[in-house]
């Protein structure tokens, strides 16, 4: 029901950088938010750098996709639609929408303590307080960024030294670097952790899991964890912080809760529409992941989670309330494998915005975050 519905506003994806980029356009019903969506996107692309980019827009029962530049340096082939790339870091932000989902399913509480979940004689310790499913989903367990196995064998992955026996060995004999819930510190090994918890919650290995709560529901038929031979033929290559091409490292599965996600333009379109939707209809997933539950104020510190435009955390989501004319947003970005990509949802206008770009670039990406933020503030109007 929910992807026949769909399928209709996904209109052709077009480039729209210039002429001289030898694009086509497609138009869209409502010519400003085709304008205002090709405008930011051209601009994205041209200041960027990387090889290619892709941006899709969600207002009401309009969608926006436009693709700019090559899906590999020098192929000549366009992005689009169903070009496949990794979303990095937004993957924490479905993670959060397990954990809404199951929450609301009854399966698990956001307060229930990570060790409920803990492998058979692992044990979790503590720091005033045991960590809950909450802290690290708001990044607010104490815990560090990473935690790569000192013993981990010397590998061409560089993710290869992330390891789930590893992770809760030491969980069992660190205690948290501050009392849980009082400040927040961006940790990757916290959502692997969560990944696990989720798993073990959900009944299923987390990939299993993660498609029947969210990919399945949402109508996302490319996103996935692990490539498929076909799928591989269409991921863009993206440029490392050396301006090489990124090898796309395989990321095991204890980093699929953290950064494990890959999917197309098209498939980011069905689940921005599935948080809008499930927003306009009250469903409590949707709640439980758009709410704001760690504000700032009063927290002993913050960092890695956007202090400057936020206000506190929801579940993955960094929190924007409104002011000078931008509406609520909720704000994830990430970067890994060559790409860089950044989502904002404002349920309250029924908005939502996603960029990915074939470059990992950190002055690029402080382009994008400020362009997407702006552009939700345009069309909310």
């Amino acid at each position: 029901m929910l992807t026949s519905r769909l399928l209709p506003r996904i209109p052709v994806l077009a480039l729209s950088a210039a002429c001289a980029l030898g694009a086509g356009q497609a138009q869209a019903a409502d010519l400003a938010l085709q304008d205002a969506v090709s405008m930011a996107g051209m601009q994205m692309y041209l200041n960027g750098g990387a090889p290619g980019l892709i941006i899709a827009a969600v207002r009401g029962n309009e969608v926006v996709v436009q693709g700019y530049g090559e899906t590999a340096p020098g192929s000549g082939i366009e992005p689009d639609g169903q070009s496949i790339f990794r979303i990095a870091s937004v993957s924490k932000v479905f993670a959060g929408d397990v954990l809404a989902s199951l929450a609301a399913k009854g399966k698990l509480k956001l307060t229930d303590p990570l060790s409920k979940y803990a492998p058979d004689n692992a044990k979790v310790d503590a720091n005033g307080r045991p960590i809950t499913l909450l802290d690290l989903a708001t990044h607010s367990a104490g815990l560090p960024r990473e935690l790569p196995n000192p013993d981990a064998k010397p590998s061409d992955n560089p993710f290869a030294a992330f390891d789930r026996a590893y992770y809760w060995k030491w969980m069992g004999s660190h205690k948290p670097a501050y009392a849980p819930g009082t400040t927040t510190l961006y940790s990757n090994l916290g959502y692997g952790l969560l990944g696990d918890a989720l798993a073990k919650a959900g009944g299923a290995d987390y990939s299993t899991v993660l498609a029947n709560e969210v990919f399945k529901p949402a109508g996302m038929t490319d996103a996935t964890n692990v490539l498929n031979e076909a799928q591989k033929k269409r991921l863009m290559t993206g440029l490392d912080p050396f301006d090489k091409p990124d090898p796309n490292a395989v990321a095991p599965d204890i980093m699929y809760a953290s950064a494990g996600v890959y999917a197309t333009a098209d498939d980011m379109v069905h689940w921005m529409r599935w948080h809008l939707d499930g927003a306009q209809q009250a469903r409590e997933n949707a709640l439980l992941a758009h709410t704001m539950w760690l504000p700032y104020d009063g927290l002993k510190s913050v960092v890695g989670t956007e202090v400057t435009d936020a206000d506190g955390m929801g579940l993955g989501w960094v929190v924007t309330l409104p002011r000078n004319g931008t509406p609520l947003l909720l704000g994830k970005s990430g970067g890994i494998g060559g790409f860089m990509s950044y989502v904002v949802l404002s349920p309250n206008r029924d908005l939502g915005v996603f960029v990915v770009a074939s470059r990992v670039n950190f002055g690029m990406f402080n382009n994008i975050h400020a362009q997407v933020r702006e552009l939700a503030a345009e069309l909310a109007r």
